[in-house]
């Protein structure tokens, strides 16, 4: 049985991460449901602005409450000659309020599956310590994407829950776990705005980055049963009730 057909089983969706993130002990010791510690979660991307495009509205709610939030981008976006993308993501990861920023330094459209990029992985786990890893799909038309995604797949094998999400080239993408980003949505976009080469970028097809993100976040969010939506298809998850 797939991954996919254990989480609709199970039931896991929507509701169930709303319910995760609101079980958090109260300030005067009581308990709101069942206590749900603090998490510490990494989001990993291949490019600046990886992250903040595929899941910027879940990150951003992680951080509004409480939990520890981490992101890794394995390259600089060097490819884009004159234009200092690593400024742009700093930029971004200070306005998420992300507790650290970590650098691969790998070369853009370069990013080989491997050990090194392996070992880089695991070296951010080490130091991070997440429960919760965030990745972009492995079905995808960017060879960045697909190197990131195998490599993750690897290193995370001790990892108790990750979770693929959606990247502006991802292909047949189709999610079964949903946060609900509705009062995030406009804060996203304004976080995916710090990352100005690509926002104001003239892209072959003439679409509009921003609206790109409000047009996913309706259609997931329907899937959801929610306004808006981000999608995440789980490598796994383990659930702690």
């Amino acid at each position: 049985m797939t991954d996919r057909l254990t989480f609709a089983t199970l039931g896991v969706n929507l509701m169930l991460i709303r319910a995760f993130w609101s079980m958090r002990q109260c300030p005067n010791g009581g308990n709101v449901g069942v206590p749900w510690r603090d998490m510490r979660i990494l989001a990993m991307g291949a490019h600046p602005d990886d992250i903040e495009y595929g899941c910027g509205g879940t990150l951003l709610r992680a951080v509004d409450h409480g939990h520890d939030v981490f992101l890794m981008v394995l390259t600089d976006g060097g490819i884009n000659v004159g234009i200092d993308r690593q400024t742009e993501q700093q930029n971004a990861a200070d306005f998420l309020g992300a507790k650290e920023l970590i650098w691969g330094g790998f070369p853009d459209t370069a990013l080989t599956a491997g050990r090194e990029l392996i070992d880089t992985i695991e070296q951010a786990l080490k130091q991070t310590s997440p429960d919760l890893v965030l990745v972009n799909s492995p079905e995808d038309a960017h060879q960045d994407h697909r190197a990131l995604a195998s490599c993750a797949t690897t290193a995370c094998r001790y990892i108790k829950s990750v979770l693929f999400y959606h990247d502006y080239t991802s292909l047949s993408f189709a999610p079964d776990t949903f946060v609900d980003i509705q009062s995030y949505l406009e804060a996203k976009k304004q976080m995916l705005s710090c990352h100005a080469s690509q926002v104001n970028k003239d892209y072959p097809t003439g679409l509009d980055l921003l609206e790109s993100v409000t047009a996913l976040a309706a259609y997931y969010g329907f899937m959801g049963k929610t306004k808006y939506a981000e999608g995440f298809r789980p490598l796994r998850h383990l659930l702690n009730l």
